[in-house]
């Protein structure tokens, strides 16, 4: 999963356990990335109904230019999400001790961190691209070498569900259930240590559930609805006919690039895909820099996270308040950990 998309079915919490009713029971997660850091909930979305979505597509004006700071004014969605984060990890640590698990604190980002706005997957320079290529082998790395500061690795399976039922909740508790405003439906378990701690700091886990998810998600929606805009066609059509001059045919976005790249260390040696890697992306910085693509690209998806802003300014000002609400709370609780 990269670090700036939230999966459209599941969210981490755990490098190594995810759970997501209805979808699958548990996985190894070999990164817990900034979506963890930033304290999303786990929940499940089942999908959208058709009403609930046409009716918010309605609504939707693209103005002719973006809001200024507009990507600062996502950002600010998740402020104060390092404070609440310690706080809920405090709390899980003493609820998880208090039943005999043992659990490390996993440490609060140092700053905060908006999950699925934390780096546009184009605009590379040719310097960048020939020192590092897309920056895949690092991420490869560092993914390989996730670390399990509770120790779930070494437990049993017995163990593991024991330790995965203290903190998620058993599984045969009723589940609470959110209808989103754009018509996705999550669940969270109303049970277990997370929730729990979640309960004390957010103090509603169904507007938790609300304001996280969607603060989260506005800008892959938004980012979903650029995609589709033929102005963005038009540009990435350009970019994908510079690319196939370049010997790299195939591809419909620098996104495709980076993913193939990516994909490149699964089926050939690393020395190989690092220089396949880095080819594609030096031609990728060359084909954006001569048609100006990054700034283009920004300007248009600013313009789609401005007509986000205001489609769904209600919810925003009530996740403005919920954060505020759940801040104090947080600050409260680690004056008197």
């Amino acid at each position: 999963m990269s670090a700036n998309r939230i999966d459209d079915g599941c969210e981490v919490r755990l490098h190594l356990m995810r759970r997501c009713r209805g979808r699958a029971r548990r996985l190894i997660v070999p990164l817990i990335t900034v979506v963890a850091a930033a304290g999303v909930l786990v929940g499940c979305s089942d999908g959208s109904t058709p009403a609930a979505t046409e009716a918010r597509q309605k609504t939707w004006k693209v103005p002719e230019a973006p809001d200024a700071g507009i990507r600062d004014e996502l950002q600010s969605l998740f402020e104060g999400a390092d404070t609440r984060f310690a706080a809920e990890e405090e709390l899980v640590h003493r609820c998880m001790t208090a039943k005999g698990f043992h659990y490390v604190k996993l440490a609060s980002p140092s700053s905060d961190v908006h999950p699925t706005m934390s780096r546009d997957e184009y605009g590379i320079t040719v310097a960048a691209a020939k020192r590092d290529g897309y920056g895949s082998r690092e991420r490869l790395s560092r993914a390989a070498d996730h670390p399990d500061p509770s120790g779930l690795r070494q437990m049993t399976d017995q163990q593991r569900k024991s330790w995965g039922e203290a903190f998620y909740g058993p599984d045969s508790v009723e589940r609470i259930k959110v209808e989103l405003p754009d018509g996705s439906r999550i669940e969270t378990s109303p049970q277990g240590c997370l929730s729990e701690a979640r309960k004390k700091i957010f103090g509603s886990l169904e507007q938790t559930l609300k304001s996280s998810y969607l603060a989260a998600n506005i800008p892959i929606i938004a980012r979903k609805k650029a995609a589709a805009d033929p102005e963005m066609v038009a540009l990435n059509k350009v970019w994908a006919q510079c690319m196939t001059s370049a010997g790299h045919p195939g591809l419909a976005n620098p996104e495709s690039a980076r993913s193939k790249a990516a994909g490149a260390y699964k089926t050939m040696d690393q020395s190989a895909a690092f220089k396949l890697e880095v080819e594609m992306a030096v031609s990728d910085a060359e084909c954006e820099r001569e048609q100006g693509y990054a700034a283009k690209r920004r300007e248009l998806e600013g313009r789609y996270y401005t007509a986000a802003m205001r489609v769904f300014g209600a919810e925003i000002t009530a996740i403005r308040k919920h954060n505020q609400e759940s801040l104090v709370r947080a600050r409260n609780l680690l004056s008197v950990s």
